[in-house]
């Protein structure tokens, strides 16, 4: 049974909502990035590219998830936002990485030049690291300064040990790997749903997870979050896919030279693609019967990245 359509009033809330975390990440990103004060040195070309790679245009949608997850169990908002920076930062270092000339071999991000043309190769893989390395240093700095409005440490290790779970063997960098070396003859169904539940999933769990953590979630909330955000996950990548197929940029206004990669679009056509974005978006909205209308928005943005025009 489909969902219901959401009321203009609960629209209304969700753009508000989504508004509001992006100016805020926005705002908050580069006071993060730069951590303590220092002062900058005028040879070193590392902070430029990295803040680029950081700060270029995006829609926030990873932040905006760990916001609806923790509102889910009224966390505190400032966390929220500190936390979705940490994992605006792994998603930024992940894109960075996704067009070197090794990888996808992309010309283009977001409509702008990717960072390895802008600022080389080397200075490229250098800002990823960097990005990595501040987004773990971001939640362990939250963890030592609890006292002063950071995250109690336990719960800081554990958002820590998350991040790295999502980035890693069985993440970002394994889905990777997965999709360099799978080619449309050993495309199964089962290969690309690894591929895009570690590629662009993990993460998206990983958010949820952020936010029902600091919510204090109990073991079934967050097996119910988790379960919302790994079938969204993978029906954003299947849209990102068909948005491509049509010409449209999709989430990364990119241009890759590699060879196109195996998708669920050219696994089983436009119109298949498409039933199973449905699927899954209605795995996500089942997934949250136990909250009731308590998670009216989170059903929301399952449906607005399900029917999303760009």
């Amino acid at each position: 049974m489909a969902a219901p359509a959401a009321s203009p009033a609960s629209s209304l809330a969700l753009s508000r909502l989504l508004a509001e975390v992006r100016a805020a990440v926005d705002a908050r990103l580069p006071a993060l990035l730069a951590g303590e004060a220092h002062v900058p040195d005028p040879w070193d070309p590392l902070p430029s590219a990295t803040r680029e790679a950081l700060l270029s245009p995006g829609k926030r949608v990873r932040p905006a998830l760990v916001v609806l997850a923790g509102d889910l169990f009224e966390a505190s908002r400032q966390r929220l936002i500190d936390a979705g920076c940490a994992i605006e930062m792994v998603h930024a270092a992940s894109l960075v990485l996704d067009d070197l000339p090794s990888m996808d071999d992309a010309t283009l991000r977001r409509g702008r030049p990717a960072l390895h043309v802008a600022h080389g190769e080397g200075n490229a893989i250098l800002a990823a690291v960097t990005l990595l390395a501040r987004a773990f240093g971001l939640l362990a700095e939250a963890g030592l300064h609890a006292r002063r409005g950071g995250i109690p440490g336990s719960l800081a290790l554990d958002l820590v040990s998350r991040l790295a779970d999502a980035s890693g063997l069985f993440g970002l960098a394994s889905g990777q790997a997965l999709d360099l070396a799978t080619d449309e003859t050993g495309a199964t169904f089962d290969r690309l749903e690894t591929i895009h539940a570690r590629k662009t999933g993990a993460l998206f769990v990983a958010s949820a997870e952020f936010g029902a953590v600091l919510g204090g979630a109990r073991q079934n909330e967050l097996s119910a979050v988790r379960s919302y955000a790994r079938n969204v996950g993978l029906a954003f990548q299947i849209v990102d896919d068909l948005l491509e197929t049509r010409g449209d940029a999709g989430e990364t206004g990119k241009s890759a030279r590699r060879a196109p990669a195996p998708t669920f679009v050219r696994h089983v056509g436009e119109a298949g693609a498409r039933t199973l974005v449905a699927e899954l978006t209605q795995h996500a909205l089942d997934s949250l019967k136990p909250f009731g209308k308590r998670a009216d928005l989170l059903r929301e943005f399952a449906a607005m990245l399900r029917d999303r025009k760009k």
